[in-house]
């Protein structure tokens, strides 16, 4: 935990401070529920709450200081004042980050980015004590509160960068000073606020505009957007694809029915990876991990140990069997580039109907109808048998693929999808369950687990 004298405190956050005694903070926290003895109290202010509510509750817990907006500080309680308590946050955790001289790895893309990090952590983690993003903490407050879990027993650091609109990664790469940078690709989400790929990839961007003429571009060279990126770059380029000549490449991609298996050259080093995942995107992230690795030395041997028993994390293309039938859970959140993939991926597992269970792609805008007839077209090229949306601009995928020829179902809620399902459900069934985040998706799941444990099922042959 970052531990900062009451001057270090001051000096890092511009803070004000009015007859105050030398003390030392154990900890700096946002949440009362995380106090600790010693802790420093960050009052931060969102649109549903207000930290400084909670000042009192903060010194009753333990807290033996906070950092308040100017003016709302509390009697008999520490109290360093600064224009923005979000803000003070940030300057806080990047004057904790500058106290490390370890390599700080930054990902963003608008697909891959987490499943990317957590590849890197475990691959990283065969050498080193890594400390890296949890869950999706990859904003404005989850980025400093990840940085300032460093300690000295950490040899690298791993950071996700979301954003939302342009400047929001330079922001992020600001307070984290990164030395090394990956960018995953740039498609469409988040196209409702920015217009555009070409300003989407603006705003990837400026990671790699933020990289010091030391630092080291980690760049898709597949993807147009990203390789056009090279010119912004100051310090060192490595590429990664499945063409053309990168620095990293991958070729001979097979599918397993656990896993896909293919060949990467590095430089003049050639060998074979196995990884338990489905999808060619997958490869494209393991490509960025793996050129990762190498600019920090970890042995061949250990890269290849650390893929064949990655298991990545939950409702992000999770397996999940149920009986005689097969559930892709990806339904942590989506966007066209990534429904795409898992619609494509899907054709890995060896079953016999592919049915497909979809939720709206949010923060589309203009785009949506357009995106989202895509995907029905998109399901027709790759032989779904069957398909289940649910939401309102779901409502464009199952007109297009029932005027295709396809059984369709536009569902009113999880409840009725999984009804919907049932009593056409076959042995040997896999089913692809994906959405953005506001649809839910795994509720639909939950309810089909729940048919299996109620029913005796009897399949229709």
């Amino acid at each position: 935990m970052a531990q900062f004298t009451l001057q270090e405190v001051i000096t890092a956050v511009n803070g004000l401070c009015q007859g105050c005694e030398s003390v030392t903070f154990s900890t700096v926290v946002t949440d009362t529920r995380k106090i600790v003895s010693h802790s420093l109290f960050v009052a931060l202010q969102g649109n549903n709450f207000d930290g400084h509510d909670f000042l009192i509750e903060a010194k009753k817990a333990g807290a033996i200081g906070a950092i308040v907006q100017k003016g709302k500080g509390i009697d008999d309680f520490l109290c360093i004042e600064v224009e923005d308590t979000l803000h003070a946050y940030q300057d806080l955790a990047r004057f904790h980050r500058q106290r490390f001289s370890i390599p700080v790895i930054a990902i963003t893309g608008s697909s891959g980015k987490t499943t990317t990090k957590e590849m890197l952590g475990a691959v990283l983690s065969s050498q080193f004590n890594v400390l890296k993003t949890e869950k999706n903490f990859n904003n404005e407050i989850g980025l400093p509160m990840t940085l300032l879990e460093l300690t000295a027993s950490h040899e690298v650091c791993i950071v996700e960068m979301g954003m939302r609109g342009l400047g929001q990664i330079e922001e992020l790469a600001s307070i984290a000073e990164p030395t090394i940078g990956i960018i995953t690709n740039v498609g469409t989400s988040h196209i409702e606020l920015l217009g555009s790929q070409e300003m989407i990839a603006q705003a990837k961007g400026e990671l790699i505009r933020h990289l010091p003429s030391t630092g080291i571009a980690i760049l898709n060279e597949d993807d147009v957007l990203v390789k056009s990126m090279s010119s912004d770059v100051k310090g060192k380029t490595i590429t990664y694809g499945l063409e053309g000549t990168s620095t990293v490449r991958g070729s001979h991609i097979s599918y397993k029915k656990d896993g896909i298996k293919f060949t990467c050259k590095c430089y003049d080093d050639v060998f074979d990876i196995f990884l338990p995942m489905i999808g060619v995107h997958n490869v494209y992230n393991a490509l960025a991990t793996i050129a990762v690795a190498r600019v920090l030395g970890v042995a061949t041997g250990k890269i290849k140990k650390s893929f064949s028993t990655f298991t990545g994390m939950a409702m992000r293309q999770e397996i999940i069997p149920l009986d005689d039938i097969v559930v892709l859970n990806d339904a942590y959140n989506a966007n066209p580039s990534s429904m795409a993939e898992s619609i494509k991926a899907l054709g890995q597992l060896e079953r016999k109907r592919k049915i497909a269970m979809l939720g709206d792609m949010l923060e589309l805008g203009n785009y949506t109808k357009e995106a989202h007839e895509a995907i029905g077209q998109l399901l027709a090229d790759e032989g779904y048998d069957m398909v289940f949306t649910l939401g309102n601009a779901s409502s464009f995928i199952s007109r297009i693929t029932d005027s295709l020829g396809i059984p369709s179902w536009h569902c009113l809620n999880h409840v009725d999808m999984a009804n919907a399902y049932w009593p056409l459900h076959k042995k040997g069934d896999i089913l692809l369950v994906k959405g953005s985040r506001g649809l839910a998706m795994e509720k639909v799941i939950t309810h089909i687990q729940d048919k299996y444990r109620n029913n005796k099922v009897s399949y229709n042959e």
